[in-house]
Parts: C-alpha cells; sequence; structure tokens
C-alpha cells in the first residue's frame, strides 16, 4: 500500500494528502496539484502557521518571475503583518497581565483578611484570661 502524499494547488493554496498523483486535483480550481517534497507525517508536524507559511513560500517560489516582481516590495517593507502580530501580542499581554492583576488583588485581600482574623482571635483569647485576674 502507498504512503499519503501531500499535494497543494498552486493557485490557491489548498492542500490535501493522495496516495495517487492523478487524483490530486484541486476541487476549487480544477486544476492539477502539486506535490510537495516533504513527508506526510513532516507535514503533519508542523502547525497550522508552518504549514500555511510553507505553502506560501512554495507557491511564490513557483510562480512567475512577474509575481515575484510584484512580492518584492512586500518582502522588504513587511511593516503590515509585523504590527499585526505585535498587536496581537500586546493585547494577549495585556489580558494576562490583567488576569494576574486580580490574582494579586484577590490575595492582598485574603492575607488582609486572614490577618484581621487572627487578630480577633488573639484578643479574644487574651481577653478572657484578663477578666479571671
Amino acid at each position: 500500500m502507498r504512503e499519503l502524499s501531500v499535494y497543494y494547488c498552486p493557485k490557491c493554496g489548498y492542500y490535501g494528502y493522495y496516495q495517487l498523483p492523478k487524483n490530486a486535483v484541486c476541487p476549487k480550481c480544477n486544476v492539477d496539484m502539486v506535490h510537495l517534497s516533504m513527508s506526510y507525517q513532516e507535514f503533519m508536524n508542523l502547525t497550522c502557521e508552518e504549514r500555511d507559511d510553507l505553502l506560501s513560500r512554495q507557491i511564490i517560489a513557483s510562480s512567475s518571475p512577474y509575481i515575484q516582481r510584484l512580492m518584492a516590495p512586500h518582502k522588504a517593507n513587511n511593516s503590515r503583518e509585523l504590527v499585526a502580530v505585535m498587536s496581537t501580542r500586546i493585547a494577549d499581554l495585556e489580558a494576562e497581565n490583567k488576569k494576574l492583576n486580580e490574582t494579586v488583588e484577590w490575595m492582598h485581600q485574603t492575607i488582609w483578611d486572614l490577618i484581621h482574623k487572627n487578630k480577633k482571635l488573639q484578643q479574644n483569647f487574651t481577653e478572657p484570661s484578663e477578666k479571671q485576674d
């Protein structure tokens, strides 16, 4: 039995797993898909983001020189994607910081409550002995 191979569409980036190359036809574009020179298991070990990056690079590398020229400024000045990634990271860190601050406030309040209870217990423990004298 043949192993599964990874194929991708050079037009839209759709990918699939096929045993036979004749079955590798993009269901969206109806064009023959290209074999990815990576084993099925290696591809499965990648995260979704790594898969998307790999397929994007494959499509750009196999595209015409015209498309590569169009993509050159994007590669050189890719600040929009960097800003988007950093904005997402900042939002995640702010959410984490808020959660940690709430935890610290809760712990601080709990400690003060325990200190006040401890003082009351000490006062209640010492007061009866003073009354006996």
